[in-house]
Formats: structure tokens, sequence, C-alpha cells
């Protein structure tokens, strides 16, 4: 399952997730597109967004490109230049091909992807079916990546769209809050480090990134059969009023870098 590759020795991937860009105002916008414009001429070869990028775009109506045209013309200098941009949907974004394939050329991709990237072969995804437990979640993520959700997202105005998900997101977060209380850090990191090795043990990876959960993890172990050196990343989120960190895959393998 394979979906692309970049040659050895000129990779240059960078890894981000889980921004939650609110609005046009929210800071950590203009740090975002600070980000993405640095690329522009660092030999960049591949950018993966891995998720609740922004805190709310449904659908391919142009009130999402006006909102954030900023993000959206450097992301079009960025496809210009030859870099690959892939996108892959969280829950807060969601039917996004119209915009971010169709006109801007990036890859959109629903669900987990292998990729070879120089040396090493990469999973990523997400992460938001880490959990199998989380039952009601998956159904409700089952029923809005179905067409008759697709469709009436791109009949709907955008604006309406945003009101229906910023009343939505706050019931959301108003469950996440609750739920995540009682669940400590070490709990999730433990479910983040079953999860890749089940995965791992379906199909091999040297490397796993995700995010969803808004913990940064980074693990390794080595697999027992093969001997292998695997590793395991959660992206983490940007807080707001914290440092955001971004994930540089190159030739000398993954390293944190702050943005």
């Amino acid at each position: 399952m394979t979906v692309g590759s970049s040659s050895f020795g000129t990779v240059k991937a960078w890894f981000v997730s889980d921004i939650h860009i609110s609005s046009p105002e929210d800071p950590r916008l203009s740090r975002f597109e600070n980000f993405l414009r640095a690329r522009l001429d660092d030999q960049t070869t591949d950018i993966f967004l891995v998720g609740d990028i922004f805190d709310l775009w449904v659908g391919g109506d142009d009130f999402f490109v006006r909102r954030y045209e900023s993000i959206v013309s450097t992301v079009r200098e960025l496809r210009s230049r030859g870099v690959r941009v892939v996108y892959f949907e969280g829950n807060h974004d969601l039917h996004l091909q119209r915009v971010w394939s169709k006109q801007l050329g990036c890859d959109v991709e629903g669900g987990p992807r292998y990729y070879d990237l120089g040396r090493f072969r990469v999973r990523v995804e997400h992460g938001d079916q880490m959990n199998p437990d989380d039952t009601g979640y998956l159904l409700l993520r089952k029923i809005l990546r179905t067409g008759a959700v697709e469709q009436l997202a791109d009949k709907l105005p955008g604006a309406w769209i945003q009101a229906i998900g910023n009343s939505m997101s706050r019931s959301s977060r108003k469950w996440t809050s609750s739920s995540m209380k009682a669940r400590n850090e070490t709990e999730i990191r433990n479910m983040i480090r079953r999860h890749a090795r089940e995965v791992y043990a379906a199909e091999p990876f040297d490397l796993l990134i995700s995010g969803h959960v808004h913990v940064q993890d980074d693990t390794s172990w080595k697999d027992e059969e093969s001997g292998a050196e695997v590793r395991s990343i959660n992206l983490g989120w940007w807080a707001p009023s914290e440092p955001a960190k971004a994930l540089l895959l190159d030739e000398n393998g993954p390293s944190w870098v702050l943005v």
C-alpha cells in the first residue's frame, strides 16, 4: 500500500498536525504560514499535513478558500515548485478533495498510507482510529465520510458550515475534555504504542507518524522477530501558548524542529 516515494539522499519531508487554526486572526495561522513559506527555498521535497490543521474546514465552498487565502496561496506556490503536499483528513477537516486536490494539486488521504521516503518506510495516519473501543466516535467518523455528507457539505454555504461546526466543536470539546480527564498521558501514550505494535505486526514499517490525541510521544523498540529498529512518533499539537514543533525527516532520520 505504498503510495509515494523519494530517492535516498534527497528526501526532506516535514510533518505537522493538529494546529487547529480557528480563524484568520488566530496567531497560529501566521505561524503556520511562516512555516510553509520557509519551505519554499530550503529544498523541501514533501510536506505532510497530518489532520486537524484547521479547527474547521469541511467541503469545497469558496468561503474557506477566502477565509484562509494566505495559506492557500502559499500551498499553491509550494506545489508550483514541485513540493509534494499530502493532506490527511482529520476529524475537523473533511471532504477536502474539491479544493486541496482538484484546485491545489495536493494528495488528500482519508486513512493510513505507507510511503518510501529515502531509506525509511513510513506509515502516516491522523490517528483517530487508534482506539477501537471508541465505538461512538468511529461510527460518527464513518457517517461523516459518506458520499451523502460530502454532497451536502459541497452544497451548503461555507458560512453555514462554519456556524454549525462551531456549535459541534464546542459540544465535542466538552465531551473530549471530560473523556480525556479520565485518561492520563501515560494511558494515552500506552494506547499510541499499543496501536503502533499492532499495525506493525500487520505490515512492517520503520517509522509511524500520527497525531489526533494532542500528546507528543516518541518511542522506539526492536522487533524481536526481525531485529529491526522501529519508531513511533505522535506529533502532539500546536497549543496556542506553547512553542510549536514540526517533525523533519531526512537522510539522517527524524528530528524535531521548533517553528
